[in-house]
């Protein structure tokens, strides 16, 4: 039985996005300076150094990663040089350049704490700040209160010292909140750091915005800007050559196409940054595994998402402490396995994937909590924080409750409905089977019923014209009259036995008759069959569907004429409809008797049965007009018959 399971909220479709983003910082924060790698080892003033350094923080995010590489490698040798080098922040931030967000370094975090840097100096100051924060951060695991209370103290500080260097810290702080998933205060830090920037109208500062830009849209309400920050941020990739700025916006167009139900799409993409990543060994962590693997499980591709995943486990491992990630990890793994029928494995994973989140719950309520302390005044506070507490036990105690409820409910419903569905389902696929094969069988032997009804009356109508030719003596053609009637009437045997024939077949039959018909008229009208382009020998009708409106236009528009006759007979494809046409410049239905009104009448009506038995009842599908007096002067008849096109190819 097939289960609908619900995706995962769109913010765990994006988990390696501050990975990504990180790695991207890790390599343009790197020192930049105009000058050769040489120059800068030749440079032996602190000072001299020291503004070196600063314009080489601030130009790193437009700098290429080789540039940034080799003026990094030389401002340390240099520094190296100097005396005091270990009390300069300049150096200590250019060595801690190369590590991620929550760096753990004790020597070197050592060293920055015993710097005593005064206010007096607000961007080194600013300096030291970021980097001490910068290792307390995570992008892996959600920034608690008191870190994050600390950064946004941190740049108010900075704002009132005025430091150029004030955009670390908003940065740090978007990237905190984007980790907590409050995509709201990550944009609003996000703007203050592009604003607070000096080169943020470079194009490589403006790829790496609209990068951010665009994973923060895809997690705001109505996905704002999404497309236009996409399109964007691979324009400026493409145009700076950045083939590692290209591969990770296909990873993010992976998820957007995601978030727009097109799923195998952003497979697809997916795959194109997965090869990347790996052939490069640039983010090879769980994250990237874990983003690959929800994209096979929305593609119903359980096996794949589970091999990924534990591919990813073997590559890089998570501490429990990192419980911000691990939850969606497990609901991959328990979606996969219940997709595969294993309910046991689903089950475990399901119940790790709560207490993950609820741990991560209560992270983020603690930092809610932090963030309202320091909103409202000392009276105001502890009210606050006990009504959140309250809230935040009596949460955990519903989703505990709700959950188990729903476990045991659905596992339960799930049998019942299963045994009952399924016995009740094959009760009404007996009985529905039987009713349409009766049914079927009615519709069939009605229709031999009405294409018999009209065999006797063409007998009739030949018999009598052959026996007007032995009556005038006229052996000769009576003989090649009989000899034409026996193949209209094998034909008639033949194609009466079928449902359907190709209209080749039926325009034979129908050259046979009015050969019949022109041999007793003595040639006084012409017969002309039109078939355009059709493929006639792969296309199927009823069969002595046409001839009735054929003997109807001889009997009673052609006969007796002053001029010569004209009989076509047109087949049309109008789409997935196919229009047949008999038409006679005649006398377009003037002086029929009554009972030749009766006998067209007739065929009219058993014509149109035949029609309806076999196509149903709707007009739109199906069926038959009459024209008469078409032409100007009143004269001509047209029978249009049109029918749903049906091909066959033997």
């Amino acid at each position: 039985m097939k289960v609908n399971r619900i995706v995962k909220p769109k913010t765990r479709c994006s988990n390696v996005f501050w990975t990504c983003l990180a790695f991207t910082f890790f390599l343009l924060s790197l020192y930049s300076c105009n000058s050769k790698q040489t120059s800068i080892e030749e440079v032996s003033s602190d000072a001299q150094l020291d503004s070196i350094a600063k314009q080489t923080l601030l130009k790193a995010m437009i700098r290429s990663e080789v540039e940034n590489k080799a003026v990094n490698d030389s401002l340390i040798k240099a520094y190296e040089k100097t005396e005091g080098y270990e009390n300069n922040i300049y150096y200590w931030t250019s060595k801690a350049s190369k590590y991620y967000y929550g760096f753990k370094n004790d020597s070197l975090l050592r060293k920055v704490e015993s710097i005593d840097i005064p206010k007096s100096k607000p961007d080194e100051w600013v300096l030291k700040q970021a980097l001490l924060l910068k290792s307390k951060s995570s992008y892996m695991d959600i920034n608690s209160s008191e870190v994050l209370g600390a950064m946004i103290k941190a740049r108010n500080e900075a704002e009132k010292l005025k430091s150029v260097f004030i955009y670390r810290l908003d940065n740090l702080i978007a990237m905190s909140y984007y980790t907590n998933n409050d995509s709201e205060n990550s944009l609003k830090y996000m703007e203050l750091y592009k604003s607070g920037y000096p080169y943020a109208g470079h194009p490589r500062y403006r790829q790496v915005y609209y990068d951010i830009r665009f994973m923060l849209s895809l997690n705001l309400p109505g996905n704002p800007g999404t497309k236009d920050f996409l399109d964007s941020c691979q324009s400026l990739a493409i145009e700076l050559n950045d083939t590692l700025a290209l591969m990770r916006s296909y990873d993010f167009e992976a998820q957007w196409l995601l978030t727009n139900g097109k799923k195998q799409e952003a497979l697809d993409k997916a795959r194109i940054f997965f090869q990347y990543a790996s052939e490069t060994k640039n983010y090879t962590n769980l994250k990237r595994y874990y983003n690959f693997s929800n994209l096979f499980l929305v593609n119903n591709q359980p096996d794949s998402a589970i091999k990924y995943i534990k591919e990813g486990f073997q590559l890089d491992s998570l501490s429990q402490a990192n419980t911000k990630d691990l939850d969606g990890i497990y609901y991959v793994l328990g979606e996969a396995y219940a997709m595969k029928g294993d309910f046991k494995r689903a089950y475990e994973y399901g119940r790790k994937e709560i207490n993950t989140f609820r741990k991560s719950t209560e992270t983020i309520q603690k930092t809610a909590i932090a963030e309202l302390t320091a909103r409202y005044d000392a009276e105001k506070k502890d009210e606050a924080i006990s009504a959140l507490q309250a809230n935040n036990d009596l949460n955990d105690k519903l989703i505990i409750q709700q959950r188990w409820t729903f476990i045991i409910f659905l596992v339960l419903a799930a049998f019942v409905a299963y045994f009952v569905f399924n016995s009740y389902k094959q009760k009404l696929f007996k009985a529905e089977h039987e009713r349409l094969r009766l049914s079927n069988k009615q519709l069939l032997l009605e229709q031999k019923n009405r294409q018999n009804q009209l065999n006797p009356h063409f007998i009739y109508n030949s018999i009598a014209n052959l026996q007007g030719l032995i009556s005038t003596d006229r052996k000769q053609e009576a003989n090649q009259y009989l000899v034409t009637l026996t193949k209209v009437i094998r034909d008639m045997l033949e194609l009466n036995r079928k449902d359907f024939i190709p209209i080749d077949k039926e325009i034979r039959s129908l050259e046979n008759y009015v050969n019949l018909q022109q041999m007793r008229f003595s040639h006084s009208f012409d017969f002309k069959v039109e078939t355009g382009d059709l493929e006639i020998d792969n296309i199927l009708i009823p069969p002595m569907l046409i001839q009735p409106f054929v003997e109807n236009a001889i009997e009673h528009g052609l006969m007796n004429l002053e001029q010569q006759g004209r009989l076509t007979v047109e087949f049309v494809q109008d789409n997935k409809t196919l229009r047949i046409k008999i038409v006679d410049n005649g006398k377009g239905g003037v002086g029929f008797s009554t009972k030749s009104g009766e006998k067209e009448s007739l065929s009219q009506v058993i014509t149109q049965e035949r029609i309806e038995l076999l196509y149903g009842r709707d007009p739109e599908i199906a069926g038959l007009k009459i024209y008469p007096h078409f032409n100007p002067d009143g004269t001509g008849y047209k029978v249009e018959i049109y029918l749903p096109l049906t091909l066959y190819f033997d």
